[in-house]
């Protein structure tokens, strides 16, 4: 209806602005082209910007970042943002030469202050034994600089790296510089390289499809222009805003800003050309058809590219640096796009036609559009099942998705760090230089036993858990647990230091055994002391003998004194010789007494020996008895005797009282010598045991006492080598004795050890707050696997130092796997921010350009289903067909360009379907699809060749999204908008406009 009639471009501003493009067509050509040459020429180019960017790859508040500076603070220096790995290989074996000149890098890169911040100290031998492999042929350092991984300042310093180290390699040595790093670097390269590439084959193919379309020069070469000075000028302001810090760029900027920018311009170009062509049908003059084009298609294209400008913008919100940094790029170039079509275009177009250049030729497309149309009108039903089965099978593929997170993917295996993988791969284990560390910070030094224990029960758990090939740390710096850390060694070492103990006291078994001698001879002795008793039997008996008469002689005076007392008589003269003879016989018994005493003391405290035989023991018995009835009988009764027979002498006292005095001790006296009778022949039968062999057990005692000495002079040697295990099991006690101990005892001795403070150097920092555990799997640490274990090794630890002194402690992890544990974490959110923030986006642009709910709904429906389907193609093609894995970039990218471009292709189609068909009339809507199949499958096809130009670089992951936009844009140009929204729209009738009413949709169509 209107589309179909010239003029209609009275009385708005927009048709306004439009004449006066036209007017001024030669002004307007020239000053687009006068501000794209300052621009480019004012401007540095988009490359340099891009390369002055530190945006990493993730954000600096990642965990594994985060973790990163930790431990560059902790080992490094503090300014490490990322490292990267210098390789060396002589499949001969390395040689003195390599060895210098691996010393000299470090002194050589430590020079370069702006790239390189740390270098791994190679000087030290044991640090070079480790770094070099088993078989002697390869050998590798680890370098920091302050670029992170991702940012283009990393590839300046990494490739400042890489001439440094080639400058002064020895002739065979094959030196490569790696890392994941330097492979984002080698990414970037090979992308630079691939724009030019891509740019060609894309230019190539747009001006192929349009002399095919048009079969003329004039409006290919007026479209390639228009691109053309589209895509300088959009660099160019991208550039600038980047120069002014209004947002980053990056490498990758460049590669989508280009394929999109030609790809949108392209189709922004082609939709005036059409209605150009349209009007020129009409029979309206070439200026003004070009006004009228401008002014009709104009609010189309807007909002084309304001959905796109929307869509893009919210990867702004993304927390990744490749979608925060290429959104806005895209955005702003697409903006800059739509002014220049909007003016460039109607200008070139003006100025064309005034020579007749721009004539437009018979099509035999539009008798094939008109057909699809009538058959879609006829058959909506079949005609929405038709399009909609291939659709959701293809969408069916979706969740099989399975993304990527390997950098190393994307590129050929020839580049540098490719080789430099394959190069550790010979040599070393598993992801030697790719492990993940996992950081311990502490607000304590770790160097004890108890925390170094905890350590070590965290990292056997780890080591424990599937897909862990080897775990390094303080306490297994080769991977394997100290031996002489564990409590089983240490007691074995304690049982071994006994034994030694032992052997030593075995030693004195000599004098052991010459005890056992000497105890024998003490027998023999024994034997004959009772053969030397015999000899000095007659002194014995002699001895009682005299003690018998003594008390025969005591009995008789005991008699007389009866007899004294009976008679009650006696003469002075008698008891006076009496008491002599008494005070006699007591000085002599004195005498005995003391000897006797002599005697027994000699044995009992002098004698070391006496008491181990019991011949000796009964002898100095009987002594003792003889002694003491002696002393406490005999000698006490003679003296009291002696006092009374004087006091009788003397005539003082009662002569009676005296008797019976004398008389008492008389009896006491006679008791005394018949015990000490007793006695003496008690110590006679002893004394024959005795005599004979006391030499023989004097010479056994002195032997005895030679070996006890013997074994005296070990026991101090024994004592102290008991105090030293005594000491260490109280200690292994009371430091193992704990939560967490798990076995795992290092004496504080060690933590001193030079060897082990060397080693520890690696693992915990210089003030004992910091340690790191490294972990190597077994699987590739690019790959989903190793990025799942990363997670789950966290984990593992902290749970390990949960109710535990580490409780506390600040565990992080970091390392390739972490990264891409990161990097999945984010993609995911960021898939998730930016597709709610383009379906809102869109919605609205749709919703305020459409003003129907329902044709809103409608059309965002068919392009979330385009866009699974482009997806699931790419699941079937790359994953299924091709084996390699889609890219993380892929999905979130695809989403943004395919909702954006498809929301457009349907937007063109719906506001000709308003203007044709505002009461819903299914031949109205036929009209609008026969009329608008053309231009809108030009577009989709010149897209789509645009982006699958992007096949044309090495980069695989460019490729993928190219192809999976590609087949999306060919998704929604032949069936979404040929079949689908046709369909649905002539099912839906009049409710399509809901919730305007015909005669509204009408007005608005027709002003």
């Amino acid at each position: 209806m209107g589309m179909g009639t010239a003029g209609g471009d009275t009385g708005t501003k927009a048709a306004g602005f439009a004449r006066l493009v036209v007017r001024r067509a030669a002004w307007v050509v020239g000053a687009w082209l006068a501000f794209t040459v300052v621009m480019n020429v004012a401007v540095p180019q988009l490359e340099v910007i891009a390369g002055q960017d530190s945006s990493p790859m993730v954000p600096d508040d990642a965990p594994s970042m985060v973790a990163v500076e930790a431990m560059d603070e902790a080992f490094g220096n503090g300014g490490s943002e990322s490292y990267i790995v210098v390789a060396m290989e002589r499949t001969a074996g390395l040689t003195a030469a390599d060895r210098r000149y691996a010393e000299s890098l470090v002194t050589e890169l430590a020079k370069d202050k702006d790239d390189v911040v740390f270098v791994q100290d190679l000087r030290r031998p044991e640090l070079r034994k480790a770094l070099t492999s088993k078989d002697g042929q390869a050998r590798y350092l680890l370098v920091g600089i302050t670029g992170a991984t991702g940012a283009p300042a990393s590839m300046r310093q990494v490739t400042a790296v890489r001439d440094i180290v080639r400058e002064r390699a020895p002739d065979g040595l094959t030196v490569e510089v790696t890392g994941p790093t330097a492979t984002v670097v080698d990414l970037t390269t090979e992308t630079e390289h691939s724009v030019v590439r891509i740019t060609i084959v894309t230019i190539g193919l747009i001006a192929l499809i349009l002399f095919l379309i048009y079969r003329a020069v004039a409006i290919p070469l007026i479209v390639l222009g228009v691109v053309g000075l589209g895509l300088g000028v959009g660099r160019a302001v991208v550039a600038w805003c980047g120069m002014e810090d209004f947002f980053a760029v990056s490498t990758f900027s460049g590669s989508f800003l280009t394929a999109i920018v030609l790809g949108a311009g392209t189709d922004y170009a082609v939709f005036l050309v059409a209605r150009y062509h349209e009007q020129r049908r009409l029979g309206v003059e070439p200026a003004r058809a070009a006004a009228i084009a401008a002014t009709r298609v104009g609010g189309v294209i807007a909002g084309s590219a304001v959905t796109v400008v929307l869509a893009t913008l919210c990867m702004v919100f993304a927390d990744l640096g490749f979608f925060n940094t290429t959104g806005p790029a895209v955005a702003v170039s697409i903006a800059v796009n739509l002014v220049l079509s909007l003016t460039l275009t109607p200008a070139l177009l003006a100025l064309a036609g005034k020579r007749g250049w721009a004539e437009p030729r018979e099509s035999k497309a539009a008798g094939a559009w008109q057909r699809v149309a009538n058959l879609v009108a006829a058959h909506p039903v079949r005609m929405l099942a038709a399009s909609l089965v291939p659709l959701a099978l293809l969408a069916a593929l979706f969740p099989l998705v399975d993304l990527s997170y390997d950098i190393r993917e994307p590129l050929p295996d020839d580049a540098e760090s490719n080789r430099g993988y394959a190069l550790l791969a010979r040599h070393f284990p598993v992801n030697e230089v790719l492990p993940d560390y996992v950081v311990i910070q502490a607000d304590h030094d770790l160097r004890n036993t108890r925390d170094l224990a905890l350590i070590e029960r965290a990292s056997a758990a780890v080591e424990q858990h599937e897909g862990v090939a080897l775990v390094r740390t303080i306490t297994r710096p080769t991977g394997e647990p100290i031996t002489q850390a564990s409590v089983a060694y240490q007691s074995g070492l304690i049982g071994d230091r006994l034994g030694e103990a032992k052997d030593r006291v075995a030693k004195g078994a000599g004098g052991a055994e010459q005890l056992a001698d000497g105890a024998g001879q003490l027998d023999d002795g024994a034997s004959q002391l009772a053969d030397g008793a015999d000899r000095a039997v007659a002194g014995a008996d002699r001895i009682a003998t005299a003690t018998a008469r003594l008390s025969r002689g005591m009995t008789k005076l005991l008699d007389g004194a009866d007899a004294s007392v009976t008679g009650a008589g006696g003469l002075r003269e008698g008891a006076a010789s009496l008491a002599d003879g008494l005070t006699t016989a007591a000085d002599q018994v004195q005498v005995a007494v003391d000897s006797l005493g002599l005697v027994y003391d000699a044995l009992a405290t002098k004698s070391l020996t006496c008491g181990l035989d019991p011949a000796c023991r009964q002898a100095r018995t009987g002594i003792k008895r003889i002694w003491e009835a002696e002393r406490d009988q005999l000698l006490p009764g003679l003296r009291e005797a002696a006092r009374g027979a004087r006091t009788l002498a003397r005539g003082t006292g009662d002569l009676r009282a005296g008797l019976r005095q004398l008389r008492s001790g008389l009896a006491q006296a006679r008791g005394g010598t018949q015990q000490l009778a007793a006695g003496q022949r008690t110590f006679a039968d002893r004394l024959d045991e005795l005599s004979g062999g006391a030499d023989q057990l004097a010479t056994g005692a002195d032997r005895l006492r030679g070996g006890t000495e013997q074994v005296a002079a070990s026991l101090p040697e024994l004592e102290e080598g008991l105090a030293v295990a005594v000491r260490h099991l109280r200690t292994t006690r009371r430091e193992a004795d704990g939560a967490g101990a798990g076995g795992f005892y290092l004496p504080p001795t060690a933590l001193s050890n030079q060897s082990f403070a060397s080693a520890s150097r690696l693992f915990v920092s210089e003030d004992g707050r910091t340690a790191r555990i490294a972990v190597l799997g077994d699987t590739d640490a690019f790959g989903p696997e190793a990025a799942q274990r990363s997670e789950e090794v966290l984990d593992i630890i902290e749970t390990s130092f949960n109710g535990t002194r580490l409780d506390h402690a600040t565990v992080a992890v970091t390392g390739m796997a972490a990264t891409n544990n990161d990097l999945r974490h984010y993609s995911q959110s960021d898939l998730e921010v930016i597709a709610a923030g383009a379906l809102v986006a869109v919605f609205l642009v749709l919703l305020l350009l459409l003003r129907s709910l329902v044709a809103a709904f409608a059309l965002m429906a068919t392009v979330v289903l385009s866009y699974g389907a482009a997806i699931g193609l790419s699941v079937l093609v790359w994953q299924y067909g091709l084996g390699i894995q889609l890219d993380w970039t892929v999905a979130a990218i695809a989403f943004v360009i395919l909702v954006a471009v498809g929301a457009d292709y349907n937007l063109l189609l719906t506001k000709r379907m308003h203007e044709e068909a505002p009461d819903g009339s299914a031949a109205g809507i036929a009209r609008a699809t026969a009329a608008t199949g053309g231009v809108i499958t030009s577009a989709g096809v010149i897209f789509a060749v645009s982006m699958m130009a992007l096949l044309a670089g090495r980069v695989t992951t460019i490729g993928q999204v190219g192809f999976t936009i590609a087949v999306g844009l060919l998704l929604d140009t032949f069936v979404v908008r040929s079949l689908l929204v046709p369909a649905l729209a002539t099912l839906l009738g009049r409710r399509l406009w809901w919730p305007q009413r015909p005669e509204q949709a009408g007005a608005e169509s027709g002003a």
